[in-house]
């Protein structure tokens, strides 16, 4: 009995000071006020990558004195009954619209749409072209600002000289101090056009291009891998069929649903009067240049 009652006394105090803590206030406007509760509804209605910037004791100063500042012109848009006004009904309508038409086909569409990894498989073998990987090469690059400096570190490279460590001492591409010129794998059409061209012709790993001249400078190439071309494993696109396969699902369920209901509905066009209606728009339409008279020389 005795442990009943410290349980209960320990729950009273835990509701007691939530309730307090939700009812301090942490701001005022003249006679309204801003309450720790509010305050919270508000930061929940932050979308997540923005919580954040709301973390901190200044963000949350400042996301207070934003609230501050919507209560203020709130407060003046009653004054000035914008609610009233033409316009605004008009777009609350529009929004309201809107808002009726995204909520009756979300729940339209929230049929049973999961699909098995079965069917996954079945979808990526039938359209397995989809996911065809072209060819692709792995280039390594010293970039120069002029011909000559390009003709001497060719001549450092023909003598031996390492690659990677005379791209991190003299390339001006300012990635080549940490990569050592590499630029990763790329397939054609991926690459400046002149540096491509000359890259793809290389054909061993290993090998090294002329002088390649390109709007960023001189170029050195080096092959340093290829990749033929191949299909994607199903593993690594297995998330992106699921989410295809969602997608049109969604879509079948919704054109059919609007299919249906124009067929249960009695609908009729008056072919006569859009046509006419096209005509009175034509004739506040400028004469189109060609049909204007030629000023006289």
């Amino acid at each position: 009995m005795k442990k009943l009652f410290i349980f209960i006394f320990l729950i009273l105090c835990i509701l007691g000071c939530s309730k307090k803590e939700s009812s301090t206030i942490l701001a005022t406007i003249d006679s309204e006020k801003i309450t720790m509760e509010e305050f919270t509804k508000e930061l929940d209605k932050i979308p997540m990558n923005m919580k954040m910037l709301v973390a901190t004791q200044s963000g949350k100063k400042n996301y207070l004195d934003r609230l501050i500042v919507k209560k203020l012109l709130l407060r003046e848009a009653k004054k000035e009954k914008i609610e009233n006004e033409k316009e605004f009904q008009d777009r609350l309508t529009d929004i309201k619209d809107q808002l009726l038409l995204e909520s009756l086909l979300k729940k339209k569409i929230t049929a049973d749409l999961k699909a098995t990894d079965e069917d996954l498989k079945k979808y990526y073998n039938t359209h397995r072209e989809q996911f065809r990987r072209p060819k692709e090469i792995n280039t390594r690059h010293i970039l120069l600002k002029n011909e000559e400096d390009a003709k001497q570190m060719l001549e450092k490279l023909q003598k031996g000289e390492d690659f990677i460590e005379l791209a991190k001492a003299y390339s001006i591409d300012p990635n080549a101090k940490t990569t050592g010129g590499e630029l990763g794998y790329y397939p054609k059409g991926s690459l400046v056009p002149e540096y491509e061209e000359a890259a793809f012709k290389l054909a061993k790993v290993g090998q090294i291009s002329g002088i390649v001249k390109t709007k960023f400078g001189f170029h050195i190439i080096k092959l340093e891998g290829v990749r033929g071309a191949a299909y994607v494993p199903f593993d690594e696109v297995k998330d992106f069929i699921r989410q295809n396969m969602a997608q049109a699902k969604q879509a079948e369920v919704v054109e059919k649903y609007i299919e249906n209901l124009k067929k249960s509905a009695n609908i009729t066009i008056n072919e006569e009067s859009l046509k006419g209606e096209e005509k009175e728009e034509e004739k506040g339409k400028p004469l189109p240049k060609k049909d204007l008279p030629l000023p006289k020389k």
